[in-house]
């Protein structure tokens, strides 16, 4: 979404708290695989599909989203927070709202990273594997979340990052497809196409609870290249994280 038409979304009262049933329980979903601090809102307009952004993110120069939605919704959005917009217009669709959420997520960490260019394409599909597999936790199952919608709403999200064709990412199980591997190694030469099942069960668990997003960040590309074999990176001694960070 474009922070300009978000600007508007919020200045016109179509992003609100909610504390109903169903927000709570995807604010809870979510952090159950994705383990950094978020705030969870509701987003009309006819969005269909839920928004994923830094607090940090500038909806217009000098105008950072967390202090837009500290003026206009009274809410303290601390520094390193990710902000959910969970869809208003599509009911029903809370695992696919999920799905998408937290490919977007992925995307966002991946490409926020230091991860090396040639190995991001399969940092990104070893992650939505992990992803996926953390589906089956029964915390999720009990709380009404499908996996067939979250893996339509990882594919939603993943077709638009990499340039899929229709039938590629219309089923729930595109991951696992020889389909999707031969439209990745086309996509990126430099894709290796990793095993998912020798892949640890907790890959995307690197943290007991919620922490901040540059250190969720880092925990999970530090994660994703002990997994993919690629060297650690060095320390670096300019500006911190948080400056990669403006998804627009």
């Amino acid at each position: 979404m474009r922070t300009e038409k978000l600007l508007r979304l919020i200045w016109q009262g179509d992003v609100w708290v909610s504390h109903d049933k169903e927000t709570r329980a995807f604010a809870r979903a979510f952090q159950d695989i994705v383990q950094v601090r978020a705030v969870t809102l509701r987003i009309g307009g006819g969005e269909e599909a839920p928004v994923v952004m830094s607090e940090d993110t500038e909806l217009m120069p000098a105008l950072p989203l967390g202090d837009v939605l500290a003026e206009e919704l009274g809410l303290d959005v601390p520094y390193g927070t990710l902000v959910l917009m969970m869809p208003d217009a599509a009911p029903g669709m809370a695992s696919q709202s999920l799905g998408r959420a937290v490919a977007e997520t992925i995307l966002f960490a991946v490409m926020h990273s230091d991860m090396p260019v040639q190995r991001q394409t399969d940092a990104i599909y070893v992650a939505a594997h992990g992803a996926m597999r953390m589906t089956l936790a029964p915390a999720l199952l009990d709380a009404g979340f499908d996996r067939h919608g979250f893996g339509m709403g990882m594919a939603q999200a993943l077709a638009r990052f990499w340039r899929g064709n229709d039938a590629i990412f219309a089923r729930p199980d595109f991951l696992w497809t020889s389909e999707l591997t031969a439209h990745l190694k086309r996509l990126d030469p430099a894709f290796t196409a990793p095993d998912p099942t020798v892949l640890p069960p907790d890959l995307l668990h690197v943290s007991e609870g919620p922490t901040g997003l540059p250190l969720w960040v880092t925990r999970v590309e530090s994660t994703l290249r002990r997994v993919l074999g690629a060297p650690q990176p060095e320390m670096s001694h300019g500006t911190g994280i948080m400056s990669r960070f403006n998804l627009q």
